[in-house]
């Protein structure tokens, strides 16, 4: 049954704040990705520490007075069953495994999800059963379930509901049963009143079954992977949109693993330009994640250049490599991206899709929320920035589209490798699919046709659940990133720098950098212009033809439907000085 907090409860919490006047409260620390947060919080008493979890931060607060309770009536007993700690334990205590077990365990009793499916590599079956919400909103009735005749290897179950019934298919009787209720729910929320109370739990529902344990799966598993992120400061650890980048091998969700991911919602302040490639402009979580990756795939191309394991081999042709066989890319949000793909409402009926705004180019603002139409504001300059004007950067469901054209890997790694297309991208909340797959190949895919050798127009996957996340009053100056194996880095994001002030490992001149190394280890300089020490960041972009004319072939596409002017950064910011000499003898060349 779904966990509600009854009067006994609400007279709980009444009647301890009554009887215990004396006591502290911590803040409250929300952990988990936004479609299934988990709230914790602690309550000292008698120099002592009781903690509370619970799916809102009035059941963590009831959950931490039960355990308070339990340890007077049981003092004996209370180490085996509940955290209880003084205040010099807990100045001791180390985050460690059994710490994070104990959370599994008991998010899995709050969303009564079987304990074996929260941890391991399981993957995790919908946090909400459909099976208890039915059961709940037909509490007077007797719902019967039938085992249906199968006409193929999958298990068929029926219910009847209200003389109605619904068939689930699955592949094991308990699936087909969870699916059947499903469907059972879908139907009669659009077509009769449901108590508010279930509303988001069937909005997440009315995702399909198997697109809902990939979307529940990679959330797990991004969420694990930023839990275990040491921080000095507990600011820099909150955050309101985090992406990642996983990769996952033959389609296999047990083989899925987080590469990269990143907090943030910020862009740089017009103050901080730098004319030598040294800050980032987009400090958004999906743009972060994408330049994280672009730092992995440099990595990992060094690693194939050394004999080393890699997920990129030697392709036939001299200096150029191809991706591994069966490894894919996914992408996970929490939330839609800004842009085009979250400018709707959810009272959208199928007779406004197709409104004359749609598919508009937007950028976002500087120091501003949201994102606004680029037209009026096609072009920007470095000194009109410099005197006022608002940094203008283009948002991220436009970018989006434009990974779904170019690829992942960028201008400069195509001189290696042919386009990296994500296969699927996934959305925790506010998801529309109508909106989304316009947003990502829907607004060109009828006029976009003049790609160059390798480059195509890339319709990935698309899964997300269509619920409103929590709003977000206040969002966190800084941003984090993290790749595998290298650890984490925290960006003011106003800044484009680190908090310590140095560059960040995914600004343009460090991955130039990383780009000229790989030049220099597969003997591959006929990429830079020879003879020269110095070049320009800008003839570097210039270099690869078909890259380029793929890019002017999508911008061109985008004008000629109207749908507005990719705005570019001041060209000032392009044209920086990169030394090959002091970057190439920082290496050893490696003949291929």
């Amino acid at each position: 049954m779904v966990e509600s907090i009854d009067f006994e409860n609400t007279t709980l919490l009444r009647d301890f704040n009554e009887t215990q006047p004396i006591h502290e409260w911590s803040p409250f620390i929300c952990d988990g990705p936004s479609h299934m947060p988990t709230f914790k919080v602690s309550l000292y008493l008698n120099n002592l520490r009781f903690n509370g979890y619970g799916s809102s931060k009035k059941k963590a607060k009831i959950d931490a007075i039960k355990n308070f309770k339990l340890f007077t009536l049981n003092h004996d007993n209370s180490k085996a069953n509940h955290t209880v700690e003084s205040d010099i334990l807990v100045d001791k205590r180390k985050c460690t495994d059994d710490i994070e077990n104990s959370l599994s365990k008991k998010l899995a009793t709050e969303h009564q999800v079987p304990e074996h499916q929260v941890t391991g590599h399981q993957v995790t079956e919908h946090q909400t059963s459909a099976i208890c919400i039915l059961h709940e909103i037909f509490a007077g009735q007797t719902l019967v379930y039938e085992h249906e005749q199968s006409h193929g290897i999958l298990e068929t179950i029926s219910v009847m509901v209200s003389g109605n019934k619904y068939i689930g298919y699955g592949k094991s009787k308990k699936e087909a049963k969870e699916i059947a209720c499903r469907n059972a729910l879908k139907s009669l929320y659009d077509a009769q009143p449901i108590d508010n109370k279930f509303k988001n739990q069937i909005e997440m529902l009315r995702t399909d079954y198997n697109d809902a344990k990939i979307i529940d799966h990679f959330a797990r598993i991004t969420d694990m992977v930023y839990q275990k992120l040491e921080f000095n400061q507990i600011k820099f650890k909150e955050y309101s949109v985090i992406a990642s980048i996983i990769k996952m091998t033959k389609d296999d969700l047990r083989t899925a693993q987080v590469i990269c991911l990143a907090t943030g919602t910020k862009c740089l302040s017009g103050n901080y330009l730098s004319l030598s490639g040294e800050s980032l402009h987009d400090c958004h979580a999906e743009i972060l994640t994408r330049r994280c990756l672009l730092k992995f795939f440099y990595k990992e191309l060094m690693e194939s250049v050394k004999g080393l394991p890699s997920i990129f081999i030697s392709d036939d042709k001299k200096c150029k490599f191809k991706l591994a066989e069966d490894i894919a890319f996914h992408l996970y949000i929490n939330t839609a991206p800004c842009g085009e793909a979250r400018v709707f409402s959810f009272c959208d009926t199928e007779h406004q899709l197709n409104r004359l705004n749609r598919g508009l180019l937007r950028s976002k603002i500087e120091n501003g929320a949201g994102t606004v139409s680029v037209f009026g504001r096609e072009v920007q300059t470095y000194d009109g920035v410099a005197q006022g004007e608002r940094l203008v950067t283009m948002s991220c469901s436009d970018k989006l589209t434009r990974w779904n054209v170019l690829g992942l890997q960028g201008n400069l790694l195509s001189n290696f490798v042919k386009p990296i297309y994500l296969e699927s991208i996934s959305i925790g909340s506010i998801f529309n699919i109508n909106h989304m797959k316009r947003t990502i190949y829907g607004r060109v895919e009828n006029c976009i046709d003049k790609l160059p050798q390798d480059y195509k127009l890339q319709k990935p996957q698309l899964r997300g659940y269509g619920i409103l996340p929590r709003r977000s009053v206040t969002q966190s100056p800084h941003c984090v990133n993290w790749i595998i194996n290298e650890g984490i880095e925290i960006i003011k994001g106003s800044m484009g720098r680190t908090i310590e002030n140095r560059l960040s490992r995914v600004c343009k001149t460090s991955l130039a950098k990383e780009y000229i190394k790989l030049c220099s280890a597969t003997n591959n300089l006929s990429t830079l212009i020879e003879n020269e020490t110095n070049i320009f960041y800008d003839s570097l972009k210039n270099k690869n033809k078909n890259y380029v004319a793929a890019k002017n072939e999508l911008l061109s596409t985008f004008k000629s439907l109207k749908l507005g002017t990719w705005v570019h950064k001041p060209e000032e910011l392009k044209s920086f000085e990169l030394n090959v000499g002091n970057t190439i003898n920082k290496i050893d060349k490696i003949p291929l």
